[in-house]
Order: C-alpha cells, then structure tokens, then sequence
C-alpha cells in the first residue's frame, strides 16, 4: 500500500508540474504552430476512421454520449500541450552553459561513477537473412502473383498467405494512406499504380509485398497487398554474432568505435552520430543492455549483448563532447526545477482528491 501511495504521489506531482510548465509557457508568450496541429488532428481523426470504418466510428461516438467535434478538440488540446512543453523545454535549454573547466570538474566525478546520468552509445548487428532465404521468399511471392494473374482473388490469397499480421485478416487492406506513411520502396510503386492495378514483386526492408490499388482520393491512396516476411534464421543469428565479436576485437585493438559504427551499425538513427544513443538516467537505462552498462566503466565496451534487435556492443562515452552534454543536462534539470519552483509561488495550486 506504500508503493502504491509513493507511486500515486509522483503522478500526482508530473501532473501539477505539467500544468505548471504549460502555465510558464503561456506567460512567456510561448506559441506553437496551429495549422500544423489542425494537419495532426485531421490525420488522427482519419486514421480512426479507416481503422474500422466510418459507420464503427461514428457508432463508437454514440455509444460514449460524444461528437466529432469533441474529439477533435481533446486530440487539438492533447497535441498544443505536447508541442508547448517541448518549446519551452527546448527555451530553457538555450540559457544553458557550462564551462571548460565545469566540464573538467564534472569528469573526475563521472569517471568515479558518481554521476546518475550516463551517455551511451552502441553499435546494432542485426542478423541478415541470407541469399538462400531471399531466394526462397522472392519464390514464394512470385508464385501468389502468378495465382493473381490468373485471376485468383486477392483478398482470399491475402487472408490465407499474407505474413502481414495487421492487415492479412483483412484481405491485405491496408486502409487509406498518404505519402510517407509506407517504407518508400514501398511507397514508390504503390503511389504509380491505378486503381485495379497489380504490381509485381517489391521488394522492402520487411520482405516482398504483391500490391493492389483499390482507390485513389486526392494525395491519399488505399491498396491491399501481400506481404512474405523476410526471416533469419539461427545461422543469420549466428553469423551477426560473428560479427559482433570481430568488431569487438577491432575496437579492442584500436580501431575507432565511432566510424565502425558508422559502417557496420544498422541502427540507422544513431549510426549517423557514431553509434550516439544519448543521455540516460542510470534508473533508467535502456532496458535491453541495462546489465551489461552497469557493468561497465566510463569509456568502456561491452562485449556483444543480445537483444530481440540481434546483438549490440555498448559503449559507455567519456569524451568531452559526451560529458559537456551531460552537464548541460543536469543543469537544464536543476533550472527546470527552479522555473517550476517560481512558477509554482506565483499560481494557486489546489489539489482535491475525490472521496472513494
């Protein structure tokens, strides 16, 4: 009952420092783009509908004593709030500095482990599936096209084959989309077909997909497709693993862990910073490898860590980039506080818990 009390109490106080943080931005004349929130809108509102329908959807509203309208107006407030938090996050953290020598201070207590943040990197080897299991995919793809051309129906195929599991139930329907939404190889051919189109095989990062276009409604297209997943087996497993260790004994012997990452890492969004993830609270590090950093010291590498991604070597940075950006972080925290804190003295707070 204590942890449930201590847990209730620190959701409580989120939410009062979250209204408080919206307050300082109002008073700091803090705007946010509204066209751009209106286009969010109007994208949630339509992915519900295509969800399950129009008639389900407007059903669901009746069944919950809402309107359209009101929906909209919880999804408009949802997404001002998210983008007026962020701005005046992102205010606050441009008043921030540290100095060289803040920085030189701060790093004989990082490298002590004193510090309860820490900035991570890694390099991510997933395992690849091979030529024999591309071959094999492609095959099975190419031969639910050939059933197609015949004249076999799509969306029968679609329930019976598709390794889709978000839209094989529903013969392959994919809904209404617009450009961006889709991988672009995907994207690529489905936005040139016609309406009753097939297209041939395509191959995307998630396998080969056979595709259908339905409807076309200005920039939005809807389509169907196929889709035969590409799989790696335990020996696509086992050679990521291979790989892992021979970059492992590369960075051991010398080599940069930065440009390795780079080259070899296929985690796309942190390869183009060097394998950069972030600053992490040591509460809350990424759970997948949250072990093997805690056994690490400033600086150093973990051996391969297995994940349902495949295998990463993790780093723990030291260098004065990294360490800079920490501080900045811990110092954004403490002036975060102290705005909340101000904040706070200027308003009337209220809290009233209804009886149970």
């Amino acid at each position: 009952q204590d942890q449930v009390q201590d847990l209730f109490n620190k959701m409580l106080e989120n939410e009062i420092q979250r209204y408080l943080l919206l307050a300082k931005a109002k008073e700091d004349s803090i705007e946010v783009d509204n066209e751009l929130i209106e286009n969010l809108v109007r994208q949630e509102i339509r992915r519900l509908k295509d969800q399950n329908g129009v008639d389900v959807f407007a059903q669901e509203l009746k069944k919950q004593g809402i309107t359209e309208r009101e929906v909209r107006e919880e999804f408009r407030q949802q997404y001002r709030n998210s983008f007026l938090e962020r701005r005046m996050y992102e205010a606050l953290s441009q008043k921030v500095t540290v100095t060289p020598k803040e920085v030189e201070n701060f790093q004989k207590n990082y490298r002590q482990g004193m510090s309860d943040q820490l900035s991570i990197s890694h390099i991510l080897i997933e395992p690849k599936p091979s030529e024999d299991r591309k071959t094999e995919a492609r095959t099975r793809a190419a031969a639910l096209l050939a059933r197609v051309v015949k004249g076999e129906d799509f969306a029968e195929l679609a329930k019976q084959h598709s390794e889709d599991p978000g839209s094989a139930a529903e013969g392959g329907d994919l809904g209404f989309f617009s450009q961006g939404t889709m991988v672009p190889e995907f994207e690529e051919v489905a936005f040139g077909l016609k309406p009753g189109e097939i297209s041939d095989v395509v191959e995307s990062p998630f396998g080969y997909h056979i595709i259908r276009m339905e409807e076309v409604a200005g920039a939005q297209v809807r389509a169907r497709h196929i889709l035969i997943l590409l799989r790696a087996n335990d020996a696509d497993a086992e050679g990521a693993h291979k790989k892992a260790l021979d970059l492992y004994k590369r960075i051991q012997a010398g080599e940069d862990f930065a440009e390795l990452a780079r080259q070899h890492s296929t985690h796309q969004e942190s390869a183009v910073h060097g394998g950069r993830l972030g600053v992490f609270p040591v509460t809350n590090l990424p759970p997948a490898f949250a072990d093997a950093i805690r056994a690490l010291k400033p600086g150093g590498i973990s051996l391969p860590v297995k994940s349902e991604l495949g295998w990463h070597l993790v780093r723990v940075n030291d260098d004065l980039e990294s360490l800079e950006e920490i501080a900045k972080q811990i110092r954004l925290q403490v002036l975060f506080r102290e705005v909340l804190a101000e904040t706070r003295e200027k308003r009337y707070v209220d809290v009233r818990l209804e009886p149970q």
